[in-house]
């Protein structure tokens, strides 16, 4: 967990990544779980509300702007780290 919310702050001083296509929100799910991350942990390490997490999850609607692109590299982090190599959906 220390690594990945070292992550999530080393994101915050790099430059904006290029746009990349999201997973689905199933898989968004899935992938948050498999790594043993919390909704609530995923959402103090974006810095939004659980319940936009939990919205993102369901497919009510996808994170944007600077959320998209942290969300962006941390799926990616979390899919290599349960070893799926890669962060797409």
């Amino acid at each position: 967990m220390e690594q990945l919310i070292a992550e999530a702050e080393a994101l915050r001083k790099k430059p904006s990544a290029p746009a990349t296509d999201l997973p689905t929100p199933e898989e968004r799910k899935r992938v948050r779980k498999a790594y043993g991350l919390t909704q609530d942990g995923l959402a103090k390490l974006l810095k939004v509300h659980r319940i936009t997490v939990s919205a993102w999850e369901r497919g009510r609607y996808d994170p944007t702007g600077k959320s998209r692109e942290d969300y962006l590299v941390l799926f990616a982090y979390m899919k290599k780290e349960i070893g799926e190599e890669g962060g797409e959906g």
